[in-house]
């Protein structure tokens, strides 16, 4: 079962022109240090794990939706985590950040980096190049790599690697974008080009842009724009070798709790409607179990009691013993 968080709680904060949201879930505390695993993904898990972040909708806004035609297909083909809730922080900067570093950090706005230094050095990124593990942010209408500022409908909030000194290059003073975040955070027009010449990395988040992640569009134009953007990756070895796509979407509308939560794999359990409570945490842990990764680093008193996704899947999500 979940457990209250045993690090810092911040309380409940109020987000003019929504209603009271619940950020009951923040979390400011030291991360460990992550250390290389002696182990690599199973043999079931040799593809790509990618991830895909839509925007501000509740399960009942979606699925069911005679407006999200593509987005029912998929669950009904795959398996969904209708238990699934977001880690009761909000708006969506600081459940961004939580998807790839197991904590928000204390941040609870929508502030641009410049605004908001993390220098932890164990988040996702860290552990996978510690691994030798390839990856890449894709970022619809970014334009220019490492985007640290709004280039609507671009928006950095949506960004979360642009918000870890260790790659945007913080100096103290200014940012200094690095080659690190030049070639891992890059605009989405790059995912054709390394589909096409199969070099997709192992790990991917993909973020759409303000209109296309149903934002500021509508929930037609996002079902839209999943239609015509997934089948690329769903035919891709990256995917069909045992890859997986989870398809989520920050936090729930109105900044509710309850987001929708698509796992699509080869590997998935079809038609699987799970109710068991899952959170970002969980989705975080689950790819770094799949991958390898040592698990929850910034969540050290309480990553023994989060619950990986491993009912969703009909094989294991161990890793094994490297060779």
């Amino acid at each position: 079962m979940l457990k209250p968080r045993d690090a810092v709680l911040l309380g409940l904060t109020t987000v003019t022109g929504c209603a009271t949201s619940n950020t009951s879930g923040s979390v400011s505390s030291i991360c460990a240090d992550v250390a290389a695993q002696d182990v690599v993904p199973s043999p079931a898990w040799q593809g790509s794990v990618f991830t895909v972040v839509m925007e501000n909708h509740s399960r009942s806004d979606i699925l069911g939706a005679k407006d999200a035609p593509f987005i029912n297909s998929l669950a009904a083909q795959n398996a969904v985590a209708a238990g699934y809730v977001d880690n009761f922080v909000h708006p969506s900067e600081p459940n961004y950040i939580w998807m790839v570093s197991g904590q928000n950090f204390g941040i609870l706005d929508d502030a641009a980096p410049i605004d908001h230094h993390i220098s932890s050095r164990s988040h996702i990124a860290d552990q996978l190049e510690m691994q030798g593990v390839s990856w890449k942010a894709y970022m619809e209408s970014m334009g220019a790599p490492c985007g640290l500022t709004s280039n609507y409908p671009y928006e950095p909030k949506h960004d979360p690697f642009v918000y870890f000194d260790d790659v945007n290059g913080w100096d103290g003073k200014t940012f200094q974008p690095s080659p690190r975040c030049n070639a891992h955070v890059v605009d989405y027009t790059e995912l054709d080009r390394d589909l096409a010449a199969g070099t997709v990395p192992k790990y991917v988040f993909i973020t759409p842009n303000m209109k296309d992640d149903m934002h500021d569009g509508s929930v037609a134009q996002g079902d839209a724009w999943l239609a015509q953007e997934l089948p690329k990756i769903l035919a891709s070895d990256a995917f069909n070798h045992g890859g997986v796509v989870f398809l989520t979407w920050d936090e729930g509308n109105n900044q509710a709790d309850d987001p929708p939560m698509i796992v699509i794999s080869p590997n998935a359990k079809r038609g699987l409607v799970s109710q068991t409570t899952f959170n970002a945490s969980s989705y975080l842990k689950t790819v770094q179990k799949m991958m390898g990764l040592e698990m929850l680093p910034c969540d050290t008193a309480n990553k023994d009691s989060v619950n990986t996704m491993d009912e969703l899947f009909d094989v294991p999500l161990d890793p094994v013993a490297r060779q």
